[in-house]
């Protein structure tokens, strides 16, 4: 899991990037609920290929 922090509409490291195995997320709330969104996006993911 890599997590990067990117400039957005003039803030400063306000957006946070999460990706692993190809899937990215975004989020402007904070880092933890970046990756409490991803987590879900990837079980979701996950569960939908099967």
């Amino acid at each position: 899991m890599y997590i990067s922090y990117k400039n957005f509409q003039d803030g400063t490291n306000n957006l946070v990037v999460v990706e692993s195995d190809g899937v990215i997320t975004k989020s402007l709330k904070g880092k933890e609920t970046a990756i409490k969104t991803h987590k879900r996006k990837l079980t979701r993911l996950r569960a939908k290929h099967k």
